[in-house]
């Protein structure tokens, strides 16, 4: 081999350790990303000891494919959303992507379609024609910082009344003890709880239409490298279109 040959031989060689390195970088931060989440059926509850939901299948096949093996922690809503925006290393699902949200972390999904609706006690009598109705009531439950609480607040609504704690059932509780007259939430995901409580003769949705319609998703630290945010993305991607997402939802279906 002569010098010239062994000069390219050689610079072939360190393009490729170069971009192998660059490939265990990448797996080397998706191993260092901490999932979290809240409690929220259908998409992530406890059954027992074990995570199990819709998005939680579907974070565990992600890092089953990447080779992250941290395990997913659950915290109430604002704790995690609030670890997730500020702490490098976080994620957080399933997060609902607003435009209020959107410049604030770095996506990858959608992991599910959303959309808002409204809840009210059935024996409250007054018909919710529209967003304007909403305004005249008393107070509306919402979650600190969820989406339904900055949809709402960004709408100049003066009269949340706003639980700290874990979305779902605490809201579903103050609207069923006349706490609260209206109750906010993704149209499945309260569907599912109200059914779960033996509720739905108690609770119902209002005549309003969708507050806004988009999708759960995965929201990363805002200062997360955008190699890891490629490999998260694709590897969701495989999923869907090998027919392993598809098989996950259908397990959960009732």
């Amino acid at each position: 081999m002569n010098m010239q040959n062994s000069f390219i031989h050689h610079g072939h060689l360190f393009i490729f350790i170069a971009f192998f390195l660059g490939m265990l970088s990448s797996a080397s931060y998706a191993l260092q990303i901490q999932p979290l989440t809240e409690e929220l059926a259908p998409w992530q509850m406890k059954q027992g000891k074990k995570l199990v939901g819709i998005s939680v299948d579907i974070i565990k096949e992600i890092q089953k494919r990447i080779g992250n093996d941290k395990e997913i922690i659950m915290f109430p809503w604002n704790r995690a959303y609030n670890m997730t925006l500020k702490k490098e290393g976080f994620s957080l699902f399933s997060t609902a992507r607003s435009k209020e949200r959107e410049a604030l972390f770095k996506w990858v999904g959608p992991l599910v379609p959303l959309k808002f609706v409204m809840y009210k006690n059935k024996n409250d009598l007054k018909i919710y024609h529209n967003l304007n109705d909403a305004k005249s009531v008393a107070a509306i439950a919402v979650t600190k910082n969820d989406v339904s609480e900055q949809f709402l607040r960004d709408k100049g609504f003066n009269n949340l009344q706003i639980d700290i704690g874990n979305s779902g059932q605490e809201n579903i509780h103050r609207v069923l003890k006349g706490q609260a007259q209206l109750y906010s939430s993704g149209y499945i995901s309260g569907h599912y709880q109200i059914n779960e409580l033996h509720l739905n003769d108690k609770i119902v949705m209002t005549k309003i239409p969708p507050l806004f319609e988009s999708s759960l998703s995965i929201a990363f630290n805002i200062n997360t490298s955008d190699k890891i945010i490629s490999l998260w993305q694709k590897t969701l991607d495989e999923i869907k279109s090998d027919g392993t997402y598809d098989r996950i939802l259908e397990k959960y279906r009732k």
